[in-house]
């Protein structure tokens, strides 16, 4: 991917965690519209929660692949982020509690934004099921089940290759002498690079 600096800034609006340990998914059905594609990605004491909201339902790994992915708990929950083309949900857990915001483009601050890909773990597409690829990498059987239709076609082209992309917009400010740095960054959309689709 090509870095193009945006004029692009941010603003941060504290959410309230009120009831959030209590049904975390039904927490995060609540919250604003993050844009076109609603992603999500959670990072547990017992393994990686992938998701994505469907209308106002948000539909999670563990429903279709409960064999891989843990369900979303509060007690073992690290990180969570709702995450879409305008926005990104934050929950994190910080001295034994939760706390969360709502992370937004600003196109009205004088301030630069860039997009870069990372690339995620996945060679094999294993099975589909209503929407999610399970997808392994390497002799270790690494696994997840991804919120998207990934064809083992397309990975057949290029064995070696990890199509999976998460895409990140880092958000850029500027010290006394000119140095650029990352204020924050959040996520944007999951990609697969040759043909994966979502839903």
């Amino acid at each position: 991917m090509e870095r193009v600096i945006k004029p692009l800034g941010y603003q941060v609006t504290p959410l309230d965690t009120t009831n959030f340990a209590v049904d975390p998914a039904a927490w995060f059905q609540k919250q604003p519209d993050v844009g076109s594609e609603r992603w999500f990605l959670a990072h547990a004491d017992d393994g990686v929660i992938w998701g994505q909201m469907r209308e106002s339902r948000l539909v999670l790994s563990n429903s279709i692949f409960p064999e891989v992915s843990p369900a979303l708990r509060a007690a073992t929950l690290q990180q969570a982020r709702l995450f879409g083309d305008q926005a990104e949900v934050r929950v994190w857990r910080e001295n034994g509690a939760f706390s969360a915001c709502l992370l937004q483009d600003n196109p009205d601050q004088g301030a630069e934004a860039f997009d870069e890909e990372q690339v995620l773990w996945g060679t094999q597409s294993v099975e589909q099921r209503d929407g999610f690829t399970l997808m392994t990498d390497g002799r270790q059987g690494l696994r997840h089940a991804v919120p998207l239709l990934v064809s083992q076609d397309v990975l057949d082209k290029n064995p070696r290759s990890h199509p999976l992309r998460l895409r990140l917009r880092h958000y850029l400010t500027y010290d006394t002498d000119g140095q650029a740095n990352i204020s924050l960054s959040r996520l944007v959309a999951l990609e697969m690079q040759g043909g994966g689709k979502s839903r």
